[in-house]
């Protein structure tokens, strides 16, 4: 018997076939995956596009992960720089009363716990590293065994022991935060808001009772006051500084993260399938599957004797 029709027909439908077969199982990973492609010649035409978007998520974490880190770091300084700056002003309001008082804990006590308090916060760890020490962060930076006895009021205290007590050195920390952008950040243990600090409570430590009657201890008293609301300016300016430091990491951190997420939203919309609209494709395709089944089916009976009756 003969078909009625041409194989070009044929040909022609069991092509249509092959190809919505081929859709329906290309739609039917998209929706087990989520996914366009498993690989980049599904989306050949946005490849490169694809690549680039991924080197920017790639610079964009690298940079958000050296601001965490360098923010973590600050704050620990923050935070001990505001606690210093603290003791600094309750102890320079204190001083010229205390410093006669015969009665209770001496200046010279105090001095020695606060000098104690002190050396505590400068050699705080971000976790592992000294923040206070430059570059030699491995190193505890106040070293109390460096400090010159007796102390003195004119003599800087900030320097390596045995003459004084810093053992760190005078490198300020920098991190790559941007391109092109730079970050000097935190300071050290020798700056001389602390310095002058540690060189009053050391000179205080070491002293004798002092005597109101005394000029030479009245003089020195005075000077030790001064020095001290000194240090409570330089201590504010330091936490001026580093706020304004935090403040850049801040908006730093903010812009990138912004970047991240529109990069990343753009790899989406490259690599990534709509679930809704790929089953609704592939229930179409099936329905049009069936449908061709149906009708290549009708043609497979049909015949010169069956067309003729």
């Amino acid at each position: 018997m003969t078909r009625v029709g041409t194989l070009a027909e044929d040909n022609q439908i069991l092509g249509y076939i092959q190809q919505s077969k081929t859709n329906a199982n290309t739609l039917e990973q998209q929706i087990a995956t989520g996914l366009k492609s498993q690989n980049y010649s599904g989306i050949s035409q946005q490849a490169t596009q694809l690549v680039d978007l991924s080197d920017q998520t790639a610079q964009q974490q690298s940079y958000i992960d050296t601001i965490n880190t360098v923010g973590t770091r600050m704050q620990v300084m923050a935070l001990a720089v505001n606690n210093i700056e603290t003791l600094a002003t309750q102890f320079a309001g204190n001083l010229p009363a205390d410093a006669y008082n015969t009665q209770g804990e001496t200046i010279q006590t105090q001095a020695q716990q606060l000098l104690t308090q002190i050396g505590g916060y400068l050699n705080v760890q971000d976790g592992t590293d000294y923040v206070f020490a430059g570059s030699k962060t491995s190193t505890p930076p106040f070293s109390p065994g460096g400090l010159p006895d007796p102390g003195s009021l004119s003599t800087s205290a900030g320097g390596a022991p045995p003459n004084g007590y810093y053992t760190g050195d005078n490198t300020i920390a920098q991190a790559n935060i941007d391109n092109g952008t730079t970050l000097s950040y935190g300071v050290t243990a020798n700056n001389p808001a602390f310095e002058n600090f540690v060189r009053v409570l050391n000179f205080l430590a070491n002293s004798p009772p002092f005597d109101a009657s005394n000029p030479t201890d009245v003089a020195n008293v005075s000077q030790a006051t001064q020095m001290l609301n000194g240090v409570v300016t330089q201590l504010q300016t330091l936490q001026g500084s580093i706020s304004l430091q935090q403040g850049q990491l801040s908006s730093t951190l903010t812009a990138h993260q912004s970047a991240l997420a529109l990069a990343k939203g753009s790899i989406s919309n490259i690599e990534s399938v709509d679930p809704a609209s790929a089953i609704t494709q592939l229930d179409t395709l099936q329905t049009q599957l069936e449908a061709s089944y149906q009708t290549v089916g009708i043609l497979q009976q049909l015949s010169l004797v069956n067309y003729l009756k």
